[in-house]
Parts: structure tokens; C-alpha cells; sequence
């Protein structure tokens, strides 16, 4: 026994260097694209959604109204319920307009999100961009 027996909650040194990162502004970084597949205005995002990065995301659904946007979401790692209030809302701003906000999620931290908190159902969610 010439470890540590850290118990299970104990944060890993890399945890807490990531949250110090997060809350410099030096975490993971998130990057969004937007390309038109068809019909349709695609936004592909990349990274972490949470509180530091939602403004983004929201900022780039924002300048699309009055038609349907796809924001493809499976190369999320992470998203919290800033993101989710992001989501939530741009929906219902879309829908206002006519458009529409529809999901492209794989399986991972966004499906589970938001199959827990109960809003799957508010959305169209499909797994490819082509469905």
C-alpha cells in the first residue's frame, strides 16, 4: 500500500486543472461552422457548451430567422443547461419566425441531456444530417 486510496469523488489533479482552465477562459475551445446542405443552413459544432461558450452558439442560430436550421451537435463532448436554455430558446424564436431548429445528436453527453430533462420531445432530433 504505498499509494493513495483517493475515495471515489476526490477530483483528479487534471479535473481540477481543467476547471481552473474553464473559469480562466483557457478550456477547451469551441468551434462553430456553418456550411448549407440543400435546403437547409447547417451549424456544426465542435467542443463544449457551457456557460463561457452558450453566447456563441446562440449568436449563430440568432442569424438565421424565418426558415429551418440544422445544428449538428455530435462532436459535442459537453453541454450544460446553459446550452440547453440556448436550445430552448432558439426554438422558440425560430418557430415564431416560421423556421425551425432541428437536432443532429450522436450518442453521448446531448442525447442524454436532453432525453433526462425531458425536452427530447420538443425538438426533432435525427442521428445524420440527411434524415
Amino acid at each position: 500500500m504505498g499509494g493513495h486510496d483517493w475515495p471515489r469523488w476526490a477530483k483528479t489533479r487534471k479535473t481540477m486543472v481543467e476547471e481552473k482552465e474553464r473559469a480562466m477562459g483557457l478550456g477547451p475551445q469551441l468551434v462553430l461552422e456553418t456550411t448549407r446542405i440543400g435546403s437547409h443552413d447547417v451549424i456544426v459544432v465542435t467542443g463544449e457548451i457551457d456557460l463561457a461558450s452558450a453566447p456563441k452558439v446562440e449568436s449563430a442560430i440568432e442569424s438565421f430567422s424565418g426558415q429551418p436550421v440544422v445544428l449538428d451537435l455530435r462532436r459535442v463532448e459537453f453541454m450544460d443547461s446553459a446550452g440547453l436554455k440556448v436550445l430552448l430558446n432558439q426554438r422558440s424564436r425560430l418557430e415564431e419566425s416560421g423556421g425551425d431548429l432541428r437536432l443532429v445528436v450522436g450518442e453521448g453527453a446531448v442525447v442524454r441531456l436532453l432525453e433526462l430533462t425531458g425536452v427530447s420531445d420538443a425538438f426533432s432530433i435525427t442521428s445524420t444530417i440527411d434524415e
